[in-house]
């Protein structure tokens, strides 16, 4: 045809910062690129002019969400559909006039610029492993009417067809994938309570709840009113970034309430620590989630309006060729640990477990202070660095974080102490406090690193060859600014130390005569 279009984005990929919000946007900008050219014909010398009235051109960026999996079936869902319309008002005719004979079409920009909710999941392949590419998906979409004025048709043949054909024509763009992709936000100062993490340590008080112990047998439970009085303060990074191999794992416990006799007959021998990966699959059945996200009504989503899209699969559940078992189901839940299995789950405790025993040093007959009185145990939990299982869903690999209408990623990090307790007739009795954590796993980008002085010139000129688009480097709206618009203030860096003024009594001051401005000194 003698009229194509294409849709070239400034970046094939949008990069998210922070936190998934509903009140933030994120720019998407491109142009919409439309060639006018003339095509060549037998017995023709010179090729004819081409000419073309545009009366209407539409960009649109468009989520859709697919899962399948085996006791679900598929489930379709859009998440987004954003359009703007590049030209509604007077036609724009076009013509390559001047330039038939030419090798290049004649080309026109026209620039486009769309906000995209800052709540989108992230671009993800998910589900049953053996149909691919379902998941979360995004791309932009191009749709243009125009009037054939001079189609550049000037044959014989062309001549007799003319009064029949439509001269109307709408032409689409080939599909644009676009990656989102969200990072999260690196504070700017290392945490100091933890060398081995990117992020600062997050406190939990933890209200531990007692199980019987694998290992008995026995009925025989420690007294409740026992395992109440033990204080457990448990600390991980408030984020774990998927490079991370190990998480650094803070535990103290305060046993205050405890009477003499009951320390001495308690003990702490170990602890085991699992991190687990739970993903919830829902079908579009579960309308109190889908509800919760700004996505379009329901005469928008599948069937009524089908996905510009979709899994091929669709076809084969819409005519019934494709059923499940589990009509009636509405979510599915995979899950597994993501401890490396070459480590042990199993941190044994050193000396003889009495952690809540304080003896005071020889000699010193002050009572410590109950903030004292506090056991810490510190370990390091190894993550397995690559997949090592394989289901129905595929790898078990590691995800970010994240919540969306049909497909949610959280991670837990469940620990369990053993506590081992003297009856009075000298039976031990094993019993478990057990307790999870929430965690976050995300993703971080590429840090800057800031050269020293002398090759900072070295430096900048090698990094403006290698620089990536401005589009990548530049900070997001969010580092620098507050959803309120406020600009954010770093006070990692600490102001200047005051220093009072010279008093009157010193031996020697300065002041400035207003004359001459010279500096003279006053003794």
């Amino acid at each position: 045809m003698p009229v194509s279009i294409n849709i070239v984005p400034f970046s094939d990929s949008l990069e998210l910062y922070g936190e998934p919000d509903f009140s933030s946007a994120f720019s998407l900008a491109g142009h919409v690129s439309i060639s006018l050219s003339s095509p060549a014909f037998m017995f023709q010398r010179r090729r004819s002019t081409t000419r073309a009235l545009m009366r209407s051109l539409t960009v649109t960026f468009e989520g859709q969400s697919e899962i399948i999996t085996p006791d679900i079936g598929y489930a379709p869902l859009r998440l987004c559909s954003i359009t703007r319309e590049l030209v509604n008002g007077e036609p724009i005719d076009l013509s390559n006039e001047g330039h038939e004979d030419s090798n290049k079409p004649c080309s026109w920009n026209i620039i486009f610029d769309i906000p995209v909710p800052g709540w989108l999941p992230t671009t993800s392949t998910y589900g049953d492993h053996s149909v691919p590419e379902a998941g979360t998906r995004y791309a932009l979409y191009a749709t243009a009417t125009f009037i054939y004025l001079e189609d550049g048709n000037s044959s014989i043949f062309s001549s007799f067809c003319t009064p029949f054909g439509c001269r109307t024509h709408t032409l689409n763009a080939p599909r644009c994938p676009v990656t989102l992709t969200r990072f999260a936000e690196v504070p700017s100062a290392p945490s100091s309570s933890s060398s081995t993490s990117v992020f600062p340590m997050a406190l939990f008080v933890v209200d531990a709840q007692s199980g019987q112990d694998d290992t008995e047998t026995d009925t025989t439970a420690i007294p409740p009113e026992i395992l109440k009085k033990i204080q457990v303060v448990a600390s991980i990074p408030s984020a774990v970034t998927l490079d991370e191999i190990s998480i650094p794992l803070i535990l103290r416990l305060q046993g205050n309430e405890l009477d003499g006799s009951q320390r001495a007959r308690l003990r702490i021998t170990d602890f085991t620590v699992d991190v687990e990966q739970i993903e919830t699959y829902r079908s579009t059945t579960s309308l109190d989630c889908v509800a919760r996200f700004m996505v379009p009504p329901k005469t928008q989503q599948p069937p009524s309006f089908p996905l510009r899209n979709a899994h091929p699969v669709h076809t084969l559940y819409e005519v019934g060729l494709l059923v499940t078992s589990y009509s009636s189901k509405s979510t599915s839940t995979r899950s597994f640990s993501l401890f490396d299995p070459s480590n042990s789950e199993k941190y044994v405790i050193s000396g003889d477990g009495r952690v809540f025993v304080h003896e005071s040093p020889e000699g010193d007959a002050t009572a410590r202070s109950p903030s004292e009185n506090w056991y810490v145990l510190e370990a390091n939990i190894p993550l397995a660095p690559e997949p090592h299982q394989l289901d129905w869903a595929g790898l078990r690999s590691r995800r970010i974080s994240e919540n969306s209408p049909l497909f949610s990623v959280c991670h837990m990090m469940h620990i369990a102490l053993r506590c081992v307790y003297e009856q009075p007739d000298g039976e031990p009795v094993c019993e478990r406090l057990h307790f999870s954590l929430p965690m976050q796993h995300v993703r971080v980008g590429v840090p800057q690193i800031n050269p020293s002085a002398p090759d900072r010139t070295n430096a900048s000129a090698m990094e403006l060859q290698k620089s990536a688009p401005y589009s990548q480097s530049l900070p997001a709206y969010s580092q620098l600014f507050y959803s309120n618009g406020e600009r954010k203030i770093d006070y990692s860096t600490p102001l200047p130390l005051y220093e009072p003024p010279p008093s009157a009594s010193s031996s020697s001051s300065f002041t400035l005569d207003h004359n001459d401005n010279d500096r003279k000194t006053i003794s």
